[in-house]
């Protein structure tokens, strides 16, 4: 695959500007090699449906599969996910099972669509009813992260050997997961190995057969080596096969491991290319990787101006990373002027599809009365939104308003919980207050026991309180 070159500029980057692009990079290989099922993003209503002649019939709910297919993916056409969510939506509508759950992904990451628990879950469950394993294996991901269902393994393992038996090789890998470690009961190696094998078996017949998503999820199980052994250079070889058949989530792939030096040797330059490829395709995880790289200077000149017109492209397309990063741009006038109307917009278009950091500024701008009228309880809201999609310090600030009684009643037990998912998300002064509860015995039993490893962990992320109730 040819590819275009960029000359790169004699400034000398900042080291840890080029840490956080790899760290970016890598993080979005690793979401793809886990899953590799869908990513998507917008804002605007689905379009009406262009006119047709009398004579021309309606396409059929696999023709409008296939374009949403097309779209998502870049065949034969740039990458357009608001597209792709239409025809998927459509295609759902008509009892299409496969376009459900792809749709369904598309709720979950607020791609394409709104950020919507609800509708993601409906989705699932409705594709899984029609007998689509992958969507059964969605519903396995969901119950095993008590995400809009509860949290049990038990029900995670009954789905994914669902999933298993219909057909599905991340249904299969979850299922060999789970027995590997006992998830629902005993461990079962021998069980784990057989279900890893059959899955590289189903994975690779779908590679031979040009299947792009099947070589990257081969690819991922020979370069993780945790069910199969280790093969770094089949890997790379998949990802590249997968990369010239116009694959943009294998370019970004490829990218991480430039950027890490597994597999291939390590080259920023050549990371920056593939990343730069993905984008001409459309891509917009791509666009917001090099939006970073433009704003930070990371391998790439320092321009704001490259960085708020990728990260646009991308916002466009309902990215919600990117929606965010807009917004930081407005706030602080990189490359273009400096407005907080435009901010907050950004701010709230990034939130609708499901950005936990554009939640929890809208949470502080609501607390303080900046740029929005001063409300507590919508503050407390937004903090409450953001902690359920994971921000710790959203998680911190409702311990807080809980202990203090501030915009809620005061409720000690309540504040318990929200310093414990803090704290379990690496929040030093979460897990130093927790640990004073559990000293206490304020909204907890009290237990010296628990409070010493609460003390612990909290002097470990170094809060200078933790550290000295430990001497």
């Amino acid at each position: 695959m040819s590819m275009s070159t960029r000359r790169r500029s004699p400034v000398r980057r900042p080291a840890a500007a080029v840490r956080s692009l790899a760290i970016a990079c890598v993080a979005l290989a690793v979401f793809f090699a886990s899953d590799r099922l869908a990513l998507a993003k917008k804002t605007a209503p689905p379009a009406p449906p262009a006119q047709r002649s009398v004579q021309q019939p309606a396409p059929s709910p696999a023709e409008l599969f296939a374009s949403g297919e097309k779209y998502r993916w870049g065949l034969d056409a740039p990458i357009d996910w608001s597209a792709a969510a239409r025809s998927y939506a459509e295609a759902a509508r008509q009892g299409h099972a496969e376009a459900m759950t792809r749709l369904g992904l598309m709720y979950e990451l607020g791609a394409g669509v709104p950020y919507d628990e609800a509708h993601m879950l409906d989705l699932f469950r409705g594709a899984a009813e029609l007998g689509n394993a992958a969507a059964m294996t969605q519903l396995g991901l969901l119950s095993l992260q008590g995400k809009a269902v509860a949290r049990s393994r038990r029900v995670a393992m009954r789905h994914f050997r669902s999933a298993a038996d219909g057909g599905d090789p991340t249904g299969m890998i979850l299922l060999a997961r789970g027995l590997k470690f006992g998830w629902a009961d005993t461990a079962d190696e021998p069980g784990a190995k057989q279900w890893a094998l059959k899955a590289q078996e189903a994975f690779r017949q779908r590679a031979e057969g040009g299947d792009i998503a099947a070589m990257i999820g081969l690819a991922a199980m020979y370069q993780s080596g945790t069910e199969i052994e280790p093969d770094l250079k089949q890997a790379v070889t998949l990802y590249q096969k997968a990369a010239g058949r116009g694959s943009s989530e294998a370019m970004l792939l490829l990218a991480a491991l430039s950027f890490s030096g597994e597999g291939v040797e390590k080259d920023k330059t050549q990371g920056v290319r593939w990343m730069t490829h993905a984008a001409e395709r459309g891509d917009p995880n791509a666009m917001w990787l090099l939006a970073l790289a433009y704003r930070s200077g990371a391998e790439v000149p320092k321009d704001a101006g490259k960085a708020f017109d990728s990260c646009r492209k991308a916002a466009a397309q309902g990215h919600a990373a990117c929606m965010w990063l807009l917004g930081e741009l407005s706030a602080r006038g990189e490359g273009a002027d400096k407005d907080d109307k435009q901010t907050l917009e950004w701010l709230r278009s990034a939130a609708g599809h499901g950005s936990r950091e554009a939640l929890f500024e809208l949470g502080v701008r609501s607390s303080e009365g900046r740029g929005v009228e001063k409300d507590e309880a919508a503050a407390l809201d937004y903090f409450r939104s953001a902690a359920n999609l994971g921000h710790a310090e959203g998680a911190y600030r409702l311990g807080e308003a809980y202990v203090a009684g501030r915009g809620v009643s005061r409720d000690e037990a309540q504040a318990a919980d929200w310093f414990r998912r803090a704290a379990l998300r690496d929040h030093p002064r979460a897990g130093y207050r927790l640990a004073l509860m559990y000293t206490e015995g304020r909204g907890v039993d009290k237990d010296a026991e628990m409070a010493a490893v609460w003390y612990r962990m909290a002097a470990r992320l170094g809060d200078p309180d933790a550290i000295q109730a430990l001497k």
